[in-house]
């Protein structure tokens, strides 16, 4: 408690207070005793001037006796005191200030008392409104909050436990906002996902309807029946592969994934990715080459193969026939870079800068559901990597990928 300042402002003014109301007591006393002393020297001056007047001679032996503190004659004074009635202490009546003096002694301290509980209560009363105001704002900025209003600033640059308290709050409602707007962004992503998904899934259901109803309704030939079954076939792959690699994407998306960072043998992940590919460029009689200066590295292997595995795939589908693919990685001081090159048919400057974007689709590629570059850029960024496309129309495209090395 003392290591809070309004605490010890508090504890400081009630000292202060307590100290003057002290000196107070103590002038006060030391004035009353002054003023006593003074009508005692005054009766006394009056006693002996009424004794010596009458008696002269009795002069020396009566300020003898004052200076001398001889009290050999108390005892007979205090008989005639007595007698008058005067031997209390209470009866000093016959001083000449004396009932002025009781007065103002009694005033005095009535003063200082109510001083001392003046101040304690000013002080306190100050003290306690300044609180429950920071905690009244506090209440109102709390009800905000539950109404979803957040342009309120609750901070407070004061020492002292409450402004601690309040400076905690905001951080707690920064936190609160940010998780607020995340949310509803997440929301917006999830309703646009399901719509893109619903529209992507929509074209091959609608294809496969159409095959259903000419199976159904004409009288084909056992040829015939084979080829629109592999069409449906297909049409039920595409889905498939849409709705796993959605999947994957959504993982990436919420976090859920934790890649784990592990030394790769370059040469093994190389080769893992170009496996899949193998039956499409042999369909295509395309050469993929390859071109490995690196021996490993820290990556996640499995996810970094699905993500390669897509660039090479759209690589793949948009070279020509006898077309070729150039696959080289290099490893240097800060990076490991691996371009994925081919002489397809290249691309506009426009669709260039679009080219990572989810259900995007090229001018020229409207069969391409346009997901897998999209996951492929998802899964280098989440490795400290960077991706690139250079390319040009009728000489091909270059993916330049570069996974950054930590500094420790």
């Amino acid at each position: 408690m003392l290591k809070n300042s309004e605490v010890k402002k508090l504890l400081i003014v009630n000292f202060i207070i307590l100290f003057f109301a002290i000196l107070f007591c103590i002038l006060l006393g030391i004035t009353n005793f002054n003023t006593y002393k003074k009508e005692l020297i005054k009766n006394n001056s009056n006693l002996i001037g009424s004794i010596i007047k009458d008696h002269p001679e009795l002069e020396v032996q009566i300020i003898n006796n004052l200076m001398d503190n001889n009290f050999d004659n108390a005892e007979y004074g205090l008989e005639i005191l007595k007698k008058y009635g005067l031997d209390d202490i209470k009866y000093l009546d016959y001083l000449s200030n004396n009932n002025k003096l009781k007065t103002d002694s009694l005033i005095y301290n009535i003063i200082v008392v109510i001083f001392i509980f003046m101040a304690y209560f000013i002080v306190h009363y100050v003290f306690l409104r300044k609180q429950y105001a920071k905690i009244n704002k506090i209440d109102k900025y709390l009800d905000n909050i539950l109404n979803d209003n957040y342009n309120f600033d609750i901070r407070d640059y004061m020492e002292g436990d409450i402004s601690n308290l309040k400076n905690d709050i905001y951080k707690v409602t920064v936190r609160l906002k940010e998780q607020n707007e995340l949310s509803l962004k997440n929301k917006k992503a999830l309703e646009d996902t399901l719509a893109d998904i619903s529209h992507q899934i929509k074209t091959p259901l609608t294809s496969m309807n159409v095959i259903n109803d000419i199976l159904i309704d004409n009288e084909l030939d056992h040829k015939s029946q084979i080829e629109f079954l592999n069409k449906n076939r297909n049409q039920l792959e595409r889905i498939e592969w849409l709705v796993t690699t959605l999947l994957k994407i959504s993982r990436l998306d919420s976090g859920t994934v934790v890649l784990k960072r592990e030394k790769v043998n370059i040469c093994s992940l190389i080769e893992k990715t170009i496996e899949p590919i193998r039956i499409l460029a042999e369909l295509k009689s395309i050469t993929i080459d390859t071109s490995i200066n690196s021996d490993y590295f820290s990556l996640d292997f499995n996810w970094t193969v699905e993500a390669l595995t897509n660039i090479l795939k759209n690589a793949c589908e948009h070279t020509n026939n006898n077309g070729k693919i150039l696959i080289e990685v290099l490893d240097n001081p800060l990076y490991l870079n691996i371009k994925i090159t081919d002489n397809g048919s290249g691309m506009s400057k426009e669709e260039q800068k679009h080219i990572f974007e989810r259900f995007y689709k090229g001018a020229h590629n409207k069969d391409s559901i346009g997901i897998g570059l999209n996951m492929a850029k998802k899964v280098i960024d989440l490795q400290n990597g960077s991706i690139d496309c250079i390319s040009n129309k009728d000489i091909g495209t270059t993916f330049d990928i570069k996974f950054y090395k930590k500094v420790i």
